[in-house]
C-alpha cells in the first residue's frame, strides 16, 4: 500500500516537473557544473567522501542523490564566482567535500554541528588543518532559519554561502520529486499526515527565496523555489483528491 502510494506520487510529480523549463542555473552554468563533476571524479579524497555518504544511505529524506547534487552545485557556484583558477579549483574541492558530508548525521538533532565535529576529528589525517576548518565552518553554517556565522575571510564565506545555496536549491522541485517520498519511505508517514502538514511545509519553502547568500544563489535560487511552488500546488490538489 505504502509503496504504491509512493510510486504513484513520484510519477505524478515527475509529470508536473516535466512541464517546467530547466532552471536557468543549469543552462547558464553548464561549464562550471561540468568542471565540478570532473573534479569530483579526479580527487581521490572527494571520491572517498562520496563513498562514505553513499554507504550511509538515506536519513530523514536526505539521500545520496541529495548530497551529490549539493556537492556538485556548491562547487559550481564557487567556480562561477571565482573562475577556474588553481585556487578556485582548490576551493571547489573543499565545497565538494562539504557537500557530501553536510547531512551525514541528518537523523540527529543539531546535525550540522555533528557533521562539522566529525570532519574536524577525522579529516585532519588526510588534508591540511586550514582546509578541515573551512569545510567544518561551511557545514556548521548550512542550516536554514538559523543565524549564520560571519567571518572576515572571503574564501570561507564563499564556501559557506555556496554550500547553503546549493542545499536550498533542493527546496525547489527536488523537494517534491525526491525528498518527500524518501521521507514517506523511511519514516512511514501516512497520506493523512502529509495532507495535514502540507501547507505549513510549503510556507516554509516560500520563505527560503529571501535567504540565498552568494551572488549566484541570489540570482538563480528564487527560480528553483518558484518551480517547487508550482509543483506543490498541483501535488496538494492531487493528495487531497486521493483522501
Amino acid at each position: 500500500m505504502e509503496q504504491e502510494f509512493i510510486r504513484k506520487g513520484r510519477q505524478f510529480v515527475k509529470s508536473c516537473a516535466a512541464t517546467l523549463p530547466l532552471p536557468r542555473f543549469y543552462r547558464d552554468n553548464y561549464r562550471y557544473i561540468s568542471i565540478a563533476q570532473w573534479i569530483a571524479t579526479a580527487s581521490s579524497f572527494v571520491r572517498y567522501c562520496s563513498r562514505c555518504m553513499y554507504n550511509k544511505g538515506t536519513a530523514l529524506g536526505h539521500s545520496f542523490y541529495h548530497a551529490e547534487k549539493v556537492a556538485i552545485e556548491s562547487a559550481a557556484i564557487v567556480l562561477k564566482e571565482r573562475g577556474a583558477s588553481e585556487h578556485s579549483i582548490h576551493l571547489a574541492v573543499l565545497a565538494l567535500m562539504a557537500g557530501y558530508f553536510h547531512d551525514y548525521f541528518r537523523e540527529m538533532s543539531d546535525h550540522p554541528s555533528k557533521a562539522a565535529e566529525y570532519v574536524q576529528n577525522h579529516f585532519y589525517h588526510f588534508i591540511p588543518e586550514d582546509d578541515v576548518l573551512a569545510i567544518s565552518f561551511a557545514i556548521q553554517n548550512h542550516e536554514a532559519f538559523k543565524e549564520h556565522q560571519q567571518v572576515n575571510n572571503d574564501d570561507l564565506m564563499l564556501l559557506s554561502n555556496a554550500l547553503y545555496d546549493a542545499d536550498k536549491f533542493r527546496w525547489g522541485p527536488d523537494n517534491f520529486l525526491y525528498t518527500i517520498w524518501d521521507m514517506v519511505a523511511t519514516l512511514h508517514i501516512s497520506h493523512n499526515d502529509i495532507v495535514m502538514h502540507f501547507s505549513e511545509g510549503v510556507a516554509h519553502i516560500d520563505t527560503i527565496r529571501h535567504t540565498f547568500r552568494s551572488k549566484t544563489g541570489i540570482q538563480y535560487g528564487p527560480e528553483f523555489i518558484d518551480h517547487g511552488l508550482v509543483i506543490a500546488k498541483q501535488l496538494k490538489n492531487y493528495l487531497e483528491a486521493k483522501e
